[in-house]
């Protein structure tokens, strides 16, 4: 059967990946006598990431000569952005990097918790990796703000829990440091001379509190209050915002900028990429956020550090990543059930160093992950199907630095069809329901991309999915005999990863898509579902050769592939 374990490693992960005709789904297998053993002996192999062995992958990226994942942020603001023409280094280097390694690690690394973790908390801190300064930083911002710690990375040891595994108000700080967003979204100009809402607005609205807990145009002193506990104290905090919050949280964050040479004002015309904090322009007048009052010229910057625990350790904003978290890994309408009860993980371990691990516990580990009605739920968007093709039809293609097949993937394929990595402009990052994903034009490009996958170059030595070569194929060869019923049940196996209980003959399915392997254009009879096909193994029957690979890109494309 397998289909709670495509169901755990499609949401947990970009889907099974089949390796020299063997599948990670009977590896999943063997991690217990029960779903539920399975399920939980999984989820500790994953989130202690560090034991899970990716020398072979680790080396393919050595391979491909990367340049950016080690560079200090300080070296890679002087090489990619101050001395771009000079040092011979792409300004938009780390941007281009991170678009490729993206797909090469999700295709490739065993640590697919960490990769899929990645993704959401790069949609919820959505940065446009063709931002002016992001472009040249981008590779800082994944490794420095958004993913754990690697030994001998260049990431400052007291933040060795701001990061998806650790503590979200420290990877809150994180990135309200980071240059990639201090640009992006105009911090880095916010004075009190000439105050700039953007930054404000999207750190309270997006990554924090959150839309739900919006009152428009509310009246400050009619929104209810909670006395909430914090390390400096308990305080009366408004259980929602209204602008007046937005407006004052403009005003609190002005100063909080970095190193770049915008003006003379930046720290005697450093130009590092690093972060300073310039009290000239920061606004030292009274202040009143969610309730919380600041008197005049109060110790700075020690009023914007007590904002932003007010922010990570409001309920609201327990409630805001619960649900979307529910969201993208559950359904597109998760029970109010799961999501308080991850929400109150969240926050009861809000001081803890592993408090988002706590969280995805109790997110995975719940009988509504776990509920068969939620799987298949889900439609894969753009990226995860085309990288979950590559993975369940076998290929061994290694993004590299920059080539055709390469950029045929990034710029073209996964770009039309609305998901290139870090591309997307707006401050919201990708959306993540179905409804946005499904029109024609996505599915289009997607069909193409399929083409393309199967088709390029499959009799010559680059070809991308070599395992589509029939030749080289054992588990093709050694089939009992090839049938159209055997055939097409064989390749429902390998790119579903499951079957139904009795198995997929006889159902319409299965007898839709072995009726296609019957057909030939130039002969109006059907070959018999039952008799073997001649010479399956070479090229010298190229209609059947091609019939097969035609089967191949429909299973991709039913919905029993593309949902997850």
């Amino acid at each position: 059967m397998k289909t709670f374990a495509v169901h755990c490693l499609g949401r947990m992960g970009f889907g099974h990946k089949i390796t020299n005709n063997s599948s990670d789904l009977d590896d999943f297998e063997a991690l217990g006598n029960t779903d539920d053993e399975r399920l939980s002996a999984y989820l500790t192999q994953q989130l202690n990431w560090q034991s899970i062995n990716n020398n072979a992958f680790d080396n393919m990226v050595v391979a491909e000569n990367y340049v950016t994942l080690n560079k200090p942020l300080v070296q890679m603001w002087q090489d990619h952005h101050v001395n771009s023409s000079a040092s011979g280094f792409n300004r938009d280097g780390p941007a281009e990097e991170m678009e490729r390694l993206a797909v090469a690690r999700a295709m490739h690394s065993k640590r697919q918790l960490l990769e899929i973790l990645s993704d959401f908390w790069h949609n919820h801190f959505n940065v446009y990796s063709r931002d002016y300064y992001t472009q040249s930083t981008l590779t800082s911002w994944d490794r420095d703000v958004i993913r754990p710690p690697i030994s001998g990375h260049p990431r400052p040891a007291e933040n060795v829990n701001g990061h998806l595994l650790g503590n979200f108000r420290q990877m809150l700080e994180l990135s309200s440091k980071h240059i990639a967003m201090g640009h992006y979204l105009d911090n880095y100009i916010n004075q009190v001379a000439g105050p700039n809402e953007n930054y404000a607005r999207e750190i309270i609205e997006l990554h924090t509190l959150g839309a739900e807990n919006y009152v428009s145009l509310g009246d400050p002193n009619s929104i209810s209050q909670t006395e909430l506990d914090f390390p400096w104290g308990t305080a009366l905090i408004s259980d929602k915002y209204v602008d007046d919050d937005v407006y004052a949280a403009m005003r609190m964050l002005t100063g909080w900028k970095m190193k770049d040479s915008s003006s003379s004002s930046s720290a005697n015309n450093q130009d590092t990429g690093e972060f300073y904090y310039y009290e000239a322009w920061h606004d030292k007048f009274e202040k009143t956020i969610l309730g919380y009052e600041w008197g005049n010229f109060e110790a700075n910057p020690e009023d914007i550090i007590r904002f932003l625990d007010i922010l990570a350790y409001h309920p609201g904003t327990a409630r805001h990543i619960a649900g979307k978290l529910c969201r993208r890994f559950i359904s597109d309408t998760p029970s109010q059930a799961i999501i308080d009860a991850v929400a109150d993980t969240f926050y009861q371990n809000r001081y803890a160093a592993n408090q988002l691990e706590l969280v995805y516990q109790t997110l995975f580990l719940s009988n509504e992950f776990k509920d068969p009605s939620n799987y298949n739920s889900k439609l894969k968007r753009p990226f995860e199907l085309m990288v979950g093709a590559l993975r369940a039809s076998g290929s061994d293609f290694m993004p590299k630095q920059s080539d055709s097949d390469t950029n045929s993937i990034v710029t073209f394929y996964l770009q039309r069809a609305g998901q290139r990595p870090f591309i997307w402009p707006a401050p919201n990052g990708f959306p993540d329901e179905k409804e946005h994903w499904s029109g024609g034009t996505v599915l289009i490009y997607i069909m193409r991309f399929y083409d393309w996958m199967l088709d390029k170059n499959y009799n010559t030595p680059d070809r991308i999915v070599p395992m589509m070569d029939i030749t080289l194929n054992a588990s093709i060869v050694d089939l009992p005999s090839h049938t159209p019923n055997n055939l097409t049940t064989f390749w429902m196996n390998r790119i579903l990863g499951y079957e139904p209980a009795g198995g997929w003959l006889g159902t319409e399915l299965h007898t839709s898509l072995r009726d296609f392997m019957r057909q030939n254009s130039n002969d109006p009879q059907q070959w018999p579902a039952d008799s073997p096909f001649p010479d399956i193994t070479t090229l010298s029957n190229p209609y059947i050769y091609e019939r097969l690979r035609g089967l191949v890109k429909l299973i991709l494309s039913t919905p029993e592939f593309m949902y997850r």
